[in-house]
């Protein structure tokens, strides 16, 4: 399971450059599947997650940061659960890419708010 405890969280996701495109299609579908989601909970956490790419990939890695804030408490937020979810057909197509795409220096942080400078 894939679940944050602090009051943000975020992935840093170091994908192979030659799967930047397979991994970017793969969080279009995330978007989409959490839009079309009935469950209240998809939606809560559509509400606070935004993808990033770093300007600071390096040739054997491109740098994504999934970050989410606020954090719904206690909810799954695996890519792959919310996927097959959405589009159960496409899971083993899914499964290879997700699979295919990383490379190490992957990091998964819970964030706890210290204080807020612009409030």
């Amino acid at each position: 399971m894939f679940v944050f405890t602090g009051d943000a969280g975020m992935f840093v996701a170091a994908i192979k450059p030659d799967k930047a495109a397979d991994f970017e299609l793969l969080m279009s579908k995330l978007k989409e599947g959490l839009a079309k989601s009935e469950n209240p909970v998809r939606k809560q956490q559509a509400a606070g997650w935004k993808v990033f790419k770093a300007a600071e990939s390096t040739p054997d890695k491109v740098l994504y940061v999934l970050l989410i804030d606020p954090v719904v408490k206690d909810a799954d937020y695996t890519p792959l659960k919310i996927l097959y979810e959405a589009y159960p057909t496409e899971a083993q197509d899914l499964l290879a890419k997700w699979s295919g795409a990383f490379t190490p220096g992957s990091s998964k942080l819970n964030l706890q708010l210290v204080q807020k400078l612009g409030q």
